[in-house]
């Protein structure tokens, strides 16, 4: 977390004051209700969205007719800009997880913006950097490792992303169907994992959300450091 109070990985924590400023002030506020799409595959780009609370799923339906989640974004983050920058249609469909509050951008005054502070265009380039790079880890972790060091490595993920806490612990609130959708494994399959003995002492599952007992114990089990902002 940035001392702005937005984290460091969004789109709004890696703008100075003056440039994140700007950008919030081209938008007007909109509330999604949880489960609400914000955007839909297909349609035009006409908007960007900076999500100034609460969390979406990005998701696509690809070819054969299969439902894709490839996403989860959060606080600060920003959506629906390539249908923008591209001048195309929405390639996923975005929803909100929970009740969210998002600022909405016309195309023109965010492109506009984007020349106007290259800042704005910086931190774009790495925040896309950064989706393409987690995007390829999912994908290496689901050729590489068994179904509980995949889950073990996307709940730090996300948990280095979200740095939600209940009880003075991290949570990962996603339901096991997602997660499943993320690390590219049946339900099924990630509800037994969750219960093994692999996982049993370092997770404990409730309804939407998976709480993290072990950090360092999961970090050991995902065969990777565990992330610094996760550490106390």
């Amino acid at each position: 977390m940035t001392s702005s109070g937005w984290h460091h990985l969004s789109f709004l924590g890696r703008l100075s004051p003056s440039a994140r400023d700007a950008v919030l002030r081209l938008g007007l506020p909109k509330t999604v209700q949880r489960d609400e799409p914000l955007m839909r595959q297909g349609e035009p780009g006409t908007a960007v969205y900076v999500l100034v609370d609460g969390r979406v799923a990005v998701t696509r339906v690809v070819e054969n007719g299969a439902l894709s989640l490839l996403g989860i974004r959060h606080r600060g983050d920003l959506v629906g800009e390539m249908a923008v920058i591209d001048d195309g249609v929405r390639t996923a469909t975005v929803t909100a997880l929970d009740r969210s509050v998002v600022s909405v951008i016309p195309a023109s005054s965010f492109l506009t913006c984007l020349k106007e502070h290259p800042e704005a265009m910086l931190a774009l380039s790495a925040m896309t950097g950064d989706r393409l790079t987690l995007a390829n880890i999912y994908r290496a972790d689901a050729a590489a490792y068994a179904v509980e060091v995949r889950l073990a490595r996307a709940l730090l993920y996300q948990a280095r992303r979200s740095l939600d806490r209940e009880h003075g612990r991290l949570v990962v609130k996603l339901r096991q169907k997602q997660l499943a959708m993320l690390i590219g494994a049946q339900e099924g399959t990630v509800q037994k994992a969750l219960r093994g003995s692999a996982l049993r002492d370092l997770v404990l599952c409730g309804r939407g959300r998976v709480l993290l007992l072990d950090v360092p114990g999961l970090a050991r089990l995902a065969e990777m450091e565990p992330p610094s902002e996760l550490c106390p």
